[in-house]
């Protein structure tokens, strides 16, 4: 972090040497300290704003921090003087043997209890606003035969008029906290600008429209995206009420968020229809403003485009059914016995297992043997979608529901399954605003359009499928415990392969086959005396991984004579890339801390290898930080 750089200006000389002493001992903190004549008013506003070029911060008196703080664009310290200080300059003006008047700037007073009494020297208080008040207090002073006792600028003219007039000097205790405090305040100030530069990088580069809202729905706040959108500038924008540029039937939902947040509803701001969430802000139990996110209805219909001609090149029908289902193995041979009970049943199926054991193939099985074989099977991942396009791809939307939309609407995918089967992979990665609305159609068999009032009713049956626990999910608050409970009729697991690795031979021969045929290549594995060795890999990516591996056997395998030979390096090459041998999760020398350490390294790659987590979210999960998750990650001879 560069070192906050303080200004220290002051009219006392005396000031002036004991700050420049006391700052040589304060770490972290570089002051320049600036000495002004007393009564030289223009030459303090020069000297800030030479200041304002070079420091975070400038520490003055009361006085010249009004003077200068308008001129300048850094905060300005208000430094006093500590009861300390006042009761030394009493001290000393008490060995003078007059009355003393005691001058302080506005507001600023001292509480002397008995101390003039204890001191013998009687004490007037007085405050003044401006130099002009400031002189007649002084004359006053003289006139009654006192002693002056206050700041530069009350010495000052003191002794222009001829008074007599003691300084206030502040110790080196008093400097001392001032520059500390000063310390603390810049590095509090950097943080909350670092904060703000992050919050306005991530409001600009964020693909939605950010507005937010003030009290009275006064707009005080819009990133570019907002503009670009609505085609205004930050200018136009900023201290309209929102209800001016959006005036159409939605003034009543502006008026009304008392009852909580509105996502995902219709607006016409500016001739543009957007689809907004309105989000109000509460600290503690008060309404501190509103934030509107929204972005271009229009964006639908170029992602429903998109997501059209991938379903047409996929098609909707099931192709798999359990005779394509490779393996002999006593859980695979459960799994499928399950999945041929469930094909009878019309309930709700939750498939679970790893990435790659092929949970789509089990979904379109359980289909293909249902009595709705001869219907639509209609498959979504949800985690492949954005958050603003699943609704409509899901429930559809209405002729004119914005501008752009198709003629006539959009069919979504539980009524294109009507009659049939849809496969929601990744489910737990459903936003919950749209968890609530999975729940209503499952319980009433009906969906709405989007930008539509009317029911559809709708005869689907729903597979999910997840590769995390979804019990986890449901306590960990990002999905739905009424929602689980309403899918989660029929639980179908699946096997990682390594625990059906009989199976993994006769798996590796039908694909050796398939990508021989496709590749023109003539592999005869009778030959083969190790294929034993497929048994001693771990495969994370399961099934899926194996197929891989397969195919880049098949494209390689011209380049060797012995197969047996070509398939040894090629595991060893397979491992090494994904760096998951047992030897690596448990190494076989080194102390008991090197040891756990390399185990839990490779554990948490094997996580982030399998699950396709983040790192960021791995962290998070742990309740680490990112740096935290790093060194656990980092080898152990690292620095």
């Amino acid at each position: 972090m560069i070192q906050p750089t303080v200004g220290f200006l002051t009219a006392c000389k005396k000031t002036a040497e004991i700050v420049t002493e006391v700052a040589k001992n304060m770490k972290g903190l570089e002051t320049i300290v600036k000495y002004t004549e007393p009564l030289d008013w223009k030459q303090r506003e020069i000297i800030a704003r030479e200041m304002d070029k070079n420091c975070d911060a400038i520490i003055a008196m009361s006085a010249t921090r009004d003077q200068i703080s308008g001129s300048i664009s850094i905060p300005v310290i208000e430094f006093f003087y500590s009861f300390a200080d006042i009761l030394t300059a009493l001290y000393e003006a008490s060995k003078i043997k007059r009355k003393a008047v005691l001058i302080f700037y506005k507001n600023i007073d001292y509480d002397l209890g008995e101390w003039p009494k204890i001191l013998n020297i009687p004490v007037t208080t007085e405050t003044y606003y401006d130099r002009k008040n400031l002189l007649e207090i002084v004359n006053k002073a003289k006139d009654m035969d006192a002693v002056v006792i206050g700041s530069t600028a009350a010495a000052g003219y003191a002794e222009q008029i001829g008074a007599l007039s003691y300084l206030i000097v502040p110790g080196q205790a008093t400097l001392e906290k001032v520059l500390k405090d000063a310390l603390e305040i810049v590095l509090a100030t950097h943080k909350e600008k670092e904060r703000s530069a992050r919050l306005k990088a991530l409001l600009d580069f964020t693909h939605e429209g950010v507005i937010f809202l003030e009290e009275g729905l006064k707009i005080s706040l819009v990133n570019s995206a907002a503009t670009e959108i609505l085609k205004k500038s930050e200018q136009q924008l900023t201290d309209k009420k929102i209800t001016d540029i959006n005036k159409h039937k939605d003034d009543q939902i502006w008026n009304n968020l008392t009852q909580g947040p509105v996502l995902r509803q219709m607006f016409q701001i500016e001739n543009q229809s957007v689809i907004g969430n309105i989000v109000p802000i509460y600290v503690g139990k008060e309404n501190t403003g509103t934030v509107f996110t929204f972005f271009e209805a229009s964006r639908l219909q170029s992602y429903e485009q998109d997501l059209r001609r991938k379903l047409a090149s996929k098609g909707i029908v099931a192709k798999f059914s359990l005779k394509d289902i490779i393996g002999k193995s006593k859980p695979v041979i459960h799994a499928k016995q399950q999945a041929e009970v469930y094909s009878d049943a019309d309930s709700t199926v939750v498939i679970t297992g790893e990435t790659g054991v092929g949970k789509e193939l089990f979904a379109q099985s359980i289909h293909n043997l249902s009595k709705r074989r001869n219907k639509p099977f209609v498959p979504l991942n949800c985690s492949a979608l954005p958050k603003e396009l699943i609704e409509s791809e899901l429930f559809g939307y209405e002729e004119g529901a914005f501008t752009g939309a198709k003629k006539g609407g959009k069919v979504g995918l539980f009524e294109l399954a009507h009659g049939g089967t849809i496969f929601l992979d990744e489910i737990t990665t459903m936003p919950l605003e749209l968890q609530s609305k999975m729940l209503r159609v499952i319980q009433e068999k009906e969906v709405t359009r989007l930008g539509g009032t009317n029911l559809i009713p709708v005869d689907v049956r729903i597979i999910a499928a997840t590769n995390i626990n979804m019990g986890g999910a449901v306590r960990k608050g990002f999905f739905r415990e009424d929602l689980f409970y309403r899918l989660n009729v029929l639980a179908l697991n699946i096997p990682p392969l390594r625990e059906r690795a009989e199976d993994i031979p006769m798996l590796f021969g039908y694909f050796i086959k398939t990508f021989s045929e496709r590749y023109g290549r003539n592999i005869d594995l009778s030959s083969l005396k190790n294929i034993n060795l497929l048994l001693n890999y771990y495969w994370p990516g399961n099934v899926r991984e194996l197929m891989n591996f397969c195919e880049r056997f098949v494209i390689l395998s011209t380049q060797y004579t012995q197969l047996d030979d070509f398939l040894r390096d090629s595991l060893q090459e397979h491992t090494l890339e994904f760096n998951l041998t047992d030897n690596d999760l448990f190494p076989e020398e080194g102390s008991w801390k090197e040891i756990w350490h390399g185990l839990e390294k490779n554990v948490l790659k094997q996580i982030i290898t399998e699950k396709g987590i983040s790192k960021s979210d791995l962290a998070k999960s742990l309740g680490i930080s990112r740096t935290a998750l790093w060194k656990k990650l980092r080898d152990s001879n690292e620095k």
